[in-house]
């Protein structure tokens, strides 16, 4: 698996059962999210589903929802199938913009893996 370290983020990026996972630990933060931002764009249409990982993220900043946001968009004009594995600290500023419902959410990779659409 590569492996990126920028700051005190970790992304992992890996194909598995035809999707595209990219999994994410540590701080989402102005610092660290150029390494984030450079794996989600690397993702081609046609390529399967986009799984977002993101259940190891301790903090979630605002350019972290944005670079999630432009994922979302970017998802949908490409017709790429986004599904999202959120933290605590994700869900809840989601939650706060009112954004938490805009997302597929899975509880674990395993139940994104076997979601079919």
């Amino acid at each position: 698996m590569p492996t990126d370290i920028q700051g005190s983020l970790v992304v992992q990026r890996w194909r598995l059962a035809g999707a595209t996972v990219i999994s994410v630990s540590g701080e989402i933060d102005i610092a660290t999210v150029r390494k984030l931002r450079w794996s989600l764009d690397s993702v081609a249409s046609g390529s399967g589903p986009l799984i977002l990982d993101l259940s190891s993220v301790s903090f979630f900043g605002s350019v972290g929802v944005n670079c999630l946001l432009e994922t979302a968009n970017r998802a949908r004009a490409f017709r790429i199938d986004l599904r999202l594995i959120r933290s605590p600290q994700v869900s809840r500023v989601l939650e706060l913009i009112g954004a938490h419902e805009d997302f597929a959410e899975f509880e674990s990779l395993s139940s994104a893996l076997a979601h079919s659409v």
